[in-house]
């Protein structure tokens, strides 16, 4: 009997679920509260080809295969049998724009054929499906933003002003 009650005491109990440590999870802050929304794109292989990108609206695109892209500055970042996409982005005032991605890939912006420096560099909230953000300082006009080296074939992917819906 005591080796019964032994053996009942080691067994495990049913399996319980994990808890989802996103379930609850707060909506996101501005400027990314659209994040959840999308409509679908083919990244442009040409600066001609590149869709436009608008401020808030992200999109889940299809990426090349890197080899076909032909980028407008040299990408940061090659990584062989990767995927690779060109997008357009018009400013009409200068601002801090945030380029956020859902998937590890590397993020290019471009004025004409001049490289842009990053001015930083975050992980997106918790649970929130951002994977990275990087941020430019961009001037009016338009701007060629490049992902290069993404090792999956899609990609969600939003540009957002910093000052979005905040008070001014």
């Amino acid at each position: 009997m005591k080796r019964l009650l032994l053996l009942l005491a080691l067994a495990p109990l049913h399996a319980q679920a994990a808890a989802d440590p996103c379930a609850g999870a707060p909506s996101l802050p501005e400027p990314w509260t659209s994040w959840t929304q999308s409509g679908t794109v083919t990244a442009g292989a040409t600066a001609s080809t590149a869709p436009r990108m608008i401020l808030g609206k992200p999109v889940v695109a299809e990426l090349r295969p890197g080899p076909q892209v032909q980028f407008i500055v040299p990408p940061g970042k090659s990584l062989p049998k990767s995927h690779a996409g060109l997008f357009t982005l018009a400013v009409k005032d200068a601002a801090r724009i945030g380029i956020a991605l859902s998937e590890g890939a590397w993020v290019d912006a471009a004025t004409g054929t001049t490289a842009l420096t990053s001015v930083a560099h975050e992980h997106g909230p918790a649970c929130s499906g951002i994977r990275k953000i990087l941020w430019f300082d961009l001037s009016p006009g338009l701007h060629t933003i490049q992902i290069a080296s993404a090792l999956k074939p899609s990609i969600r992917i939003m540009a957002a002003d910093a000052r979005a819906n905040q008070p001014r």
